[in-house]
């Protein structure tokens, strides 16, 4: 029971069914063959015989056609033969090759052609042939005449080139006079001119050459030496004679000129008979096709045999053709298109399941779907595979650092382009290593500590240092499989920032001190000098007292001074430049720094003599000029001069140098001479802050500071300020208010609210006080009507006066707003346009610079009618 399926279903395969299909279709094309065969082996052997005949006669011509063609081309060469002896080997070879062609084509022409329409062909090929042997004649002729003149040119060449070397020898001989040299010039020119003409190639060049050598004879026609006279006689024989030069180019033209018409005649006649066999070959053609007429009815009755018996085997053959093509061809070119598809890296082809399961197809599509779930697959592991290994390869080359991959013995295995620059090699350096221990000998790196040793198991981290001062540091990095990486970073640069930001952030830190300190002392400076300031307008009859106030105030303004020169070096200090005259300001200060070095150094000023006005801080710039003779003082061990000198620099800055003939200073210690705390002193007199101070003030004015020294020369330090034209100069003035305005005061510190409570209302002014933030925050909230706040920028838990402003700006968009701080410019200052228009006052402040900061706030709205006075 179970044979049976089994059978049907190899009956049913595509193998036996296209063995049936096959066997079928070879029978009927056996059986059509067979009668085809029979009547068209009939119709061969009639039009055999003709054909015969006619290709004959056909290939005869075209031979004839491809010799005369051969002579066409064997011709011109004759010309290029330089013995008479070859001319005449080569022509006669081409007779005899022409005579035998056209002796082959008369034996090959039929007889019956001759009577017929194609008789006429044989007469004019013999013709042409006749032509071409007479013109070959000719130019074997002008061939041997062209070679008989070049050989005479050639000889004619030698002596003229003597006659030219003897002209050129007499022509620069001394002992000769001027008239013979220029004779003897003359002939070299001739003999030149001759030998121009041996290689012209045409007569009017020939024609223009001899003109200008008869010119040139006629010239030294008349020369009385015998030797001259000799020489023209010889050069008029070359050229002149009948076998002279002129007479042999005149020869070899007229050889050239016959020979490139008998060539043309050749090459004319070859023409001819190329045309006559083509003429020929057609009319053959059409006695072929004629005779193919007559032999086609013999063969139509065979065609219809053929034709029924076609007809059943293309019936038969496309029956199969059909199953073949519909179903086996189809898929098997579906499953080949896939294929070569998915061979390409194309897995978008998809082929459908078939509806029948029990023959090849069906098995060949189910396993081209597993080939193609597992290309995919492979596809997809070999593309995660090729990413990594990429950004493997990139991260490996473009990492900052340079990159060792070591063996278990150290041997380097790759490494990366940032290794060499790393460690200051090249890359050849690298490949002769071979070992990572030898790499780091080589490279003039030494470990920092001498008792590494990079070869043990548990080594990971170490520096290289280099007599340059590179530093580098080393990790090592085992891995799973064995070996390690190494990685090598240049730490120089790095250590150097890390260095310069300790040194910054101990900076900012005492600048953050110094800061605090100042702010607390200004707010106490401000206290007494208001009070000092109410006593003596209050105390005019009281004249003992007189000389203590003016004591204190002294005592003040030095306290305020140096409050303000620890705030410049903080950074923190609120400047106030004015448009000063730098003339007049340091004769001023010469007098208190006489006063402050030692009597055994002079002071020396060297002005301009002109006027020099500036934009600067006066009371900061004497200050900083006070700061430097004091030091340049004490670089003088014995007598010694100081200069201050000022330079204009164009309309832009104004240099001042202030120089001693002191000790000087070695590079180390000049290096040193900005950090803050850092002095040469030996004792404890210095503090180490002045020139950190001073520093400080001219970057903050916009200006540059330089020092330049030399150990046992001397120092000059050189500060440039910008210079200011002298229409900004604007005199001091003092402002009396024409009415009671209403100010908010809003000030923290106590003793500091008083006393500018005092100054208003000394000023006629209605101040509304408010010592919180949160009081004067509730009285703008309600609305109270003021004229101008004016507040502390430093207010109670963390608020500030730059809060307030915003609130009262916010509610009313007009309002005028006048901030103090000892903190200035950094004194938590937001951003913001509605901010810009706020008027700062620097603590401390006097009366007279209040009423200006309110002035200018209330002329900002044209509120204020005032006096100046």
């Amino acid at each position: 029971m179970t044979l049976l399926p089994q059978r049907v279903k190899a009956l049913l395969s595509i193998k036996t069914r296209l063995l049936a299909a096959i066997t079928l279709l070879t029978f009927a094309t056996l059986f059509a063959g067979s009668i085809a065969w029979y009547w068209l082996d009939q119709a061969n052997v009639k039009l055999v015989g003709h054909y015969q005949k006619t290709i004959e006669a056909i290939a005869s011509s075209l031979q004839l056609a491809n010799k005369s063609a051969g002579l066409v081309s064997s011709a011109p060469f004759i010309l290029n033969l330089s013995s008479v002896y070859q001319i005449e080997n080569e022509g006669s070879r081409l007779l005899v090759e022409l005579s035998k062609a056209e002796q082959q084509y008369r034996d090959n022409f039929p007889l019956s052609r001759q009577e017929g329409s194609l008789g006429r062909f044989l007469p004019e090929v013999q013709k042409n042939l006749s032509l071409m042997r007479s013109q070959v004649a000719v130019l074997v002729n002008a061939a041997q005449q062209i070679s008989e003149s070049e050989d005479q040119v050639r000889r004619v060449l030698v002596d003229l080139t003597k006659m030219e070397r003897l002209a050129v020898k007499n022509s620069s001989t001394f002992y000769q006079s001027a008239e013979e040299r220029k004779a003897w010039q003359g002939i070299g020119q001739a003999a030149n001119l001759l030998i121009s003409a041996a290689h012209v190639t045409d007569f009017l060049s020939l024609g223009e050459l001899r003109r200008r050598y008869h010119v040139q004879m006629t010239d030294l026609d008349g020369m009385p030496a015998p030797e001259i006279q000799q020489a023209i006689q010889a050069l008029k024989a070359i050229a002149e004679d009948e076998t002279g030069l002129y007479a042999t180019r005149h020869l070899a033209m007229a050889g050239q000129l016959e020979a490139r018409n008998a060539l043309f005649k050749i090459k004319s006649s070859a023409q001819t008979i190329n045309q006559l066999v083509a003429e020929f070959v057609r009319l053959s053609g059409e006695e072929i096709a004629k005779q193919r007429q007559e032999t086609y009815s013999y063969i139509s009755s065979a065609q219809l045999v053929v034709l029924v018996t076609g007809i059943a085997s293309i019936t038969l053959a496309l029956i199969s053709a059909h199953y073949i093509a519909g179903y086996v061809t189809k898929n098997i070119n579906r499953i080949s298109r896939a294929m070569s598809n998915l061979a390409k890296g194309d897995h978008s082809t998809v082929l459908p399941r078939p509806a029948r399961q029990d023959d090849e197809i069906t098995r060949l599509l189910h396993s081209f779907r597993i080939f193609r779930a597992n290309s995919i697959r492979l596809r997809r592991i070999y593309g995660q595979l090729q990413r990594k290994t990429e950004l493997f390869e990139t991260t490996f080359n473009c990492i900052a650092e340079g990159l060792v991959l070591t063996n278990d013995s150290l041997d380097m295995t790759a490494w990366n382009p940032r290794l060499a620059e790393t460690l200051r090699i090249k890359e050849t350096d690298i490949k002769a290593a071979k070992d990572i221990r030898i790499l780091i000998q080589n490279s003039g790196f030494r470990w920092k500590d001498a008792n590494v040793r990079p070869h043990g198991s548990r080594f990971r981290f170490a520096e290289l240092i280099h007599d340059d001062g590179i530093l580098i540091e080393v990790r090592k990095s085992p891995l799973p499989e064995g070996g390690a990486v190494w990685s090598f970073s240049d730490a120089t640069d790095r250590r150097f920032v890390q260095e310069q930001a300790r040194q910054k952030q101990k900076l900012e830190s005492l600048g953050q001190l110094t800061g605090e300190v100042a702010h607390d002392f200004n707010n106490i400076l401000t206290s007494i000098s208001g009070s000092v300031g109410v006593i003596e307008r209050k105390s005019d009859k009281l004249i003992d007292l007189k000389g203590n106030i003016q004591r204190i105030h002294s005592a003040v303004e030095m306290a305020t001074n140096l409050t303000q020169r620890l705030l410049a070096f903080a950074r923190k200090q609120h400047l106030e430049p004015e448009v000063i005259e730098i003339n007049h300001l340091i004769e001023s200060v010469a007098e208190i720094i006489s006063l402050s070095v030692d009597e055994r150094i002079i002071l020396i000023t060297d002005l301009p003599e002109e006027e020099t006005y500036v934009r600067i801080d006066p009371g900061q710039l004497e200050s900083a000029l006070l700061n430097l003779c004091i030091n340049s003082s004490h670089a003088i061990a014995e007598d010694g001069t100081i200069s201050i000198r000022v330079e204009v620099n164009g309309v832009e800055s104004v240099s001042i140098s202030v120089t001693d003939n002191g000790c000087g200073m070695d590079q180390e210690t000049l290096d040193r001479v900005y950090e803050p705390f850092f002095t040469t002193r030996r004792t404890s007199a210095g503090s180490g802050l002045g020139l950190s101070m001073v520093f400080g003030f001219i970057k903050q004015s916009g200006g540059e500071m330089g020092i330049t020294s030399e150990k046992g020369e001397g120092t000059t330090v050189t500060l440039v300020i910008p210079q200011a034209p002298v229409e900004e100069l604007v005199p001091n003035t003092a402002i009396t208010f024409d009415k009671p305005y209403r100010i908010l005061l809003v000030e923290d510190d106590l003793q500091t609210l008083l006393r500018a409570k005092t100054m208003l209302q000394e000023m006629g002014l209605v101040c509304i006080e408010a010592n919180s933030y949160g009081s004067a925050k509730v009285l703008i909230d309600n609305g109270t009507f003021f004229d101008v706040l004016f507040t502390d920028v430093q207010l109670e838990d963390g608020k500030t006066g730059w809060d307030l402003a915003e609130a009262s700006i916010k509610a009313c968009a007009d309002q005028k707003v006048v901030v103090t701080s000892g903190r200035f410019p950094k004194a938590l200052e937001p951003e913001g346009e509605s901010l810009e228009k706020i008027t700062r006052l620097a603590k401390p402040y006097t009366k007279e610079e209040l009423a200006e900061a309110l002035h200018q706030q209330l002329q900002r709205f044209n509120m204020v009618g005032f006096t100046k006075h």
